[in-house]
């Protein structure tokens, strides 16, 4: 078997465990290719855009047809199945694309069991499309590889080289087994410049110009990328006439017969687009839907990294990364391949070498108008994604080949056939990997479980007869990071519509400054449509948490389960059937130390606990409440609830005046203490209108629920009998 035909056979082989590992939906804009591939394959005509309406195919229906007939057609004429369609594509309410910071929410899909192996159905027939994209991708890496050996026929390592810089290459196998119409554009712009290559090869002939026609007009009708090919042969003839001095009428009779061909089969596209929107094009159609930007150059430029990221290793939608490594190699090898570019165009020149000449400037100028064209697109919208130079992705492999493979024969002695190949199996290497490392764990959606692990905290809270909230496990966080905490549930029947979960945060005095969570369980990924009877699962959740916060303290969030669509919030029942209004959890704990500046500092060892300080006024009037700061620093694990108490009067005789309480009213309960944390504790004391004027002596401490004081120590080691610490004495006024 030839190199070539195994190089072929590895890129299927990726191309199909991409596609396996990657769910439906879960590429770029699959959602809507698929829906206007169905919407023809139902029998519907062209659509007609119009901004503000929601359609299945949303801006796709702005894109030229062909991609998306040519599926329709093998739909029709093998009767795939397609009625079930809109009970597997359900859109994600809550999607982050192109955030790859996020843990959850990466799918712009919700998933179940009907995507399973076998597929059936309208799944089938998605994955039949796939495997169609996957073809075209077979057909681009040939065609890559048969342009570079027709020009250069005396350098095969050079064909073979850029067609596997061009397979495995990350991002194509995962882009070329997708729904997408950057597959079609793809293969047909490899077709074009191989047919290109035989022009300059072997000369002008009739047929070669009816072929070149052709496949113009069928990429025109492809994408409007496939217009810079139009622009690109016109500049190849030229050359041709230059190079080979051709007669000026032979230029002129061949290149009108091969753009009359072109025009006749994609111009009623433009004419169409001209009548409905007076945009040949139909892009302002496309971007009053995707939506318009200004952005300026040095915005661009700050997108620069992320361009060229998503050219070889950025998956989803836009939102999973490979490791560090990977991009850190990526950009080296990039900046050396830069230098090695210099070397090779250098010496292409100094020879002279006319093959390295030839695909150095068809190299250079079909990559630049493929790049202008996108730099103009993604300054009106944002589209700076690499995939989008796939086009010009076989020029751009065989420079990067050739500008490294000058730098191994300048740098490498020994070893030159390792050096040259390194870079390609490397990223061959990152191409197996990526459907099992990066893309399956990110879409493995719920985890299962048997029972809640022993520390989780029991809940019982069902809701709409449909889940039951079993526990939860609580974490921690600190000012300006995240609270990640995990929520157990359990299915009791199917909802008839996709439920998403809310977490919304109870504000404080001291926790103002958290966010909002809304997402379908399962990371974002499960669709409750699907959710079998007495299926129990894992969720956990990342809650961003502000700097806008006074720790520590509790945070506690607002759970429940609503349709996103309509609004309609599931109501609540306890573990007992009964209804309640809230479900508020105690979901963790916001670490760190406040600055505490206490008027009056103290040291006095209380249970689990010291009291540091305390705050308060000198006198007070009759029937005014008072304020009393205690400032508290834990020294041991609680192993017992406890609670504060501040008394007014003879600590003989029952308190005058009294507050009783949880410490830091409430947020932050004794249950959470841990070693090191330091809080103010503020306590309310009304004093009553019939308490004579007089001094009166305050004192405060802790007790369990049961009425058990905690044991007081002060610094000389003295235990007062009656547990308490005294704070100074009141004046109370008249």
């Amino acid at each position: 078997m030839r190199p070539i035909h195994l190089l072929l056979l590895s890129f299927a082989l990726i191309g199909g465990l991409f596609q396996l590992a990657t769910p439906l939906f879960e590429t770029p804009d699959e959602l809507w290719h698929v829906g206007m591939a169905a919407h023809l394959a139902r029998g519907g005509g062209l659509p007609v855009q119009r901004p503000g309406e929601e359609t299945p195919w949303r801006q796709e229906g702005s894109q030229p047809p062909l991609y998306y007939a040519m599926l329709a057609a093998f739909s029709r004429l093998f009767r795939w199945p397609l009625e079930d369609l809109e009970a597997v594509r359900m859109e994600n309410r809550h999607p982050s694309p192109g955030n790859a910071e996020l843990p959850d929410n990466k799918n712009m899909a919700l998933h179940g069991s009907w995507e399973r192996f076998p597929w059936r159905g309208a799944v089938g027939t998605l994955h039949r499309w796939r495997l169609i994209s996957l073809l075209l991708g077979l057909i681009t890496v040939g065609a890559i590889y048969a342009a570079v050996r027709t020009v250069a026929p005396s350098r095969p390592r050079w064909a073979l080289g850029t067609a596997a810089l061009t397979a495995w290459n990350p991002m194509f196998p995962f882009v070329m087994s997708a729904i997408n119409n950057d597959t079609l554009i793809n293969a047909l712009s490899a077709l074009t410049l191989w047919a290109l290559a035989r022009l300059w090869r072997y000369g002008m002939t009739w047929p070669r110009a009816i072929l070149l026609g052709l496949l113009l007009g069928l990429a025109a009708l492809s994408k409007l990328s496939g217009l810079a090919l139009w622009i690109f042969t016109a500049g190849v003839l030229f050359a041709l006439a230059w190079e080979r001095r051709l007669r000026i009428r032979s230029l002129l009779f061949h290149g009108i017969l091969i753009y009359a061909i072109a025009g006749l089969l994609s111009g009623w596209w433009f004419l169409r687009n001209w009548m409905l929107y007076g945009d040949p094009t139909g892009l302002n159609a496309m971007l009053e839907i995707f939506g318009r930007r200004s952005v300026t150059p040095a915005q661009l430029l700050a997108e620069a990294r992320g361009f060229v990221w998503s050219f070889w290793a950025v998956w989803g939608w836009f939102n999973i990364l490979a490791d560090p490594p990977v991009y850190l190699f990526l950009e080296t090898w990039l900046l050396l391949s830069g230098i090695g570019a210099a070397f090779a165009i250098h010496q292409a020149w100094r020879r002279p070498d006319p093959e390295a000449r030839a695909l150095w400037a068809g190299a250079l100028g079909y990559t630049g108008l493929i790049f202008a064209g996108l730099v103009r697109w993604t300054s009106m919208t944002a589209a700076s994604q690499g995939r989008l130079m796939f086009p010009a992705i076989g020029p751009i492999a065989w420079m990067l080949w050739v500008s490294w493979e000058s730098i191994v024969e300048r740098g490498i002695p020994w070893g030159r056939t390792v050096g040259r190949w390194a870079p390609a199996v490397i990223w061959m290497a990152v191409a197996w990997i990526a459907p099992i490392r990066y893309i399956a764990p990110t879409y493995a959606g719920p985890t299962p479980i048997r029972e809640l692990p022993p520390q989780a905290r029991r809940v019982e809270a069902v809701f709409g007869d449909r889940l039951r909230l079993l526990g939860y496990l609580p974490g921690a966080a600190t000012l300006g990071g995240a609270l990640h905490l995990t929520l157990f549930w359990e299915c009791l029947e199917p909802t008839a519509r996709p439920w998403s979960v809310f977490l919304h945060p109870v504000r404080t005095p001291l926790i103002q400054d958290v966010r909002q969570v809304d997402r379908h369980p399962g990371r974002g990924l499960f669709s409750t449509t699907d959710c079998r009877p007495g299926f129990r699962f894992a969720d956990p959740y990342r809650v961003p948490v502000g700097t806008g916060n006074t720790p520590p303290a509790v945070i506690r969030l607002h759970v429940g389960l609503y349709e996103a669509g309509t609004g309609w919030i599931a109501p609540a029942r306890d573990g007992r059937g009964r209804p309640v209004e809230y479900v508020i959890l105690e979901a963790g704990k916001l670490r760190g130390t406040s600055v505490l500046s206490p008027a009056v500092p103290l040291n006095v060892r209380v249970g689990p606990a010291r009291l540091i300080g305390v705050d308060r006024p000198a006198e007070v009037r009759r029937g005014e409440v008072m304020t009393v700061t205690l400032y508290w620093q834990v020294e041991a694990v609680p192993s017992t609830e406890w609670r504060v108490f501040l008394h007014l009067g003879d600590p003989d005789q029952p308190p005058r005046a009294q507050h009783d309480g949880p410490p830091a009213g409430g947020e932050l309960p004794s249950a959470w203490w841990e070693p090191g944390d330091r809080f103010a504790d503020p306590h309310p004391l009304r004093i009553p209108m019939d308490l004579p004027p007089g001094l009166y002596g305050l004192r405060a401490g802790l007790y369990q629920p049961g009425g058990e004081r905690a044991e007081v120590i002060m610094p000389d080691g003295e235990r007062p009998p009656h547990r308490a610490v005294e704070l100074g004495e009141i004046r109370v006024l008249p």
